[in-house]
């Protein structure tokens, strides 16, 4: 069955070098220390100061809070593409 797969799979297949997979760990620990407790901390209040923006103007910050909340989501995609931290 597996090789069935591999054979209908027309795309090409490409080993990850050292430094591509250092930078995936790398990723890693940054999300799981600061990516996720900053996106579940940020996404509630989002969720909390989302509904009083049309009433009090407080579109700047539900935006900011919203951005913080995508930390997570941004730490993740660089994960999957191998991008160097700075």
């Amino acid at each position: 069955m597996l090789g069935d797969f591999a054979l209908s799979y027309k795309g090409t297949t490409r080993m990850a070098n050292c430094g591509s997979c250092f930078w995936c760990i790398i990723w890693l620990v940054v999300l799981l220390c600061i990516g996720w407790p900053l996106s579940i901390t940020l996404g509630g209040l989002y969720g909390l100061i989302s509904p009083l923006t049309t009433c009090l103007g407080l579109d700047r910050l539900s935006d900011l809070l919203l951005e913080g909340a995508n930390v997570g989501r941004t730490c993740a995609n660089n994960m999957r593409h191998c991008k160097p931290l700075c």
